[in-house]
């Protein structure tokens, strides 16, 4: 009487990335079933033996029951569709200056982003490993690890790029996430296997310390503006009174030349450095 091969079979819900399984005991007519859902990776010893598209398989190319008797081997199911959302967070804060104030500032950010194994073999060598203690928390910490040094000068270069004023930058976290995703999704796809389907920004901060810094600085180049412009002429310095369109002692207009920012068109006083509409630096 033949003996009944030992099959082994994926049992799960498909949520998880990948699911690491033990079989013991095996011998040459041993196979293993790999559904549609995932590939599968054979590791004997340590060693990767094996990378298996969906189908049916033995588990040993020969198959000598003297050769292969009461072997074990490890079973790495590794999912195609399965997504694994990530939590992240800057560790530290990246130094940033006020386009309008030039004043230095700490900004920090955090989120979440969306993956999926895209090439089982890399993804195993690189991430998953042969520890067999290792888990999915595991690979989320490795991976929020390794992605935080792309992630923190991705978002530095696109809020300067942007030239945003700290109280802006909440409100483009959607086009500053679109611009840190190519640096991230290449970092994950050609190192590790892993594809990336979202990456998202939850909120972006900056000390109150930070921000009263800047406000004050606002306000004190406001007032310093509002006394030039409304109380001597720009030309000359002579007294002005309200009302006055020219000046007495030398004719000048007393009205400000302005300064239109070729961005966005805001109007800002002649001594503006910093468009006051878009944060854009002007000429």
């Amino acid at each position: 009487m033949a003996n009944k091969v030992k099959l082994i079979k994926y049992e799960g819900n498909n949520t998880e990335l990948f699911k690491k399984i033990t079989a013991e005991g095996l011998d040459g007519d041993s196979k293993v079933l790999v559904p549609e859902t995932h590939n599968a990776i054979i590791i004997k010893d340590g060693v990767l033996m094996e990378t298996l598209n969906s189908g049916s398989y033995y588990i040993f190319k020969e198959k000598s029951k003297k050769k292969w008797k009461g072997v074990s081997v490890e079973i790495i199911y590794l999912s195609k569709t399965a997504k694994l959302k990530i939590l992240w967070g800057t560790k530290t804060q990246f130094s940033y200056r006020d386009p309008q104030t030039d004043i230095p500032l700490k900004v920090g950010a955090h989120g979440e982003m969306e993956v999926q194994i895209g090439n089982p073999r890399k993804a195993y060598m690189e991430l998953i490993g042969a520890d067999k203690l290792f888990t999915t928390e595991d690979l989320k910490e490795r991976l929020s690890m390794r992605l935080l040094g792309k992630i923190e000068p991705a978002i530095a270069a696109a809020v300067k790029e942007k030239g945003l004023t700290y109280d802006r930058m909440n409100e483009h976290k959607d086009e500053i996430s679109q611009a840190v995703l190519p640096a991230i999704s290449k970092l994950l796809e050609e190192d590790y296997g892993i594809k990336v389907f979202s990456f998202t920004i939850g909120n972006i901060v900056i000390s109150q310390e930070d921000i009263s810094n800047i406000e004050e600085a606002r306000a004190k180049a406001a007032a310093e503006e509002g006394a030039v412009e409304g109380v001597v002429c720009p030309a000359c310095g002579a007294p002005l009174e309200a009302g006055d369109k020219f000046c007495p002692a030398c004719g000048a207009s007393a009205v400000p030349a302005k300064k239109e920012c070729p961005f966005c068109g805001r109007k800002n006083s002649a001594k503006a450095k910093f468009c006051s509409g878009c944060g854009r630096k002007l000429k």
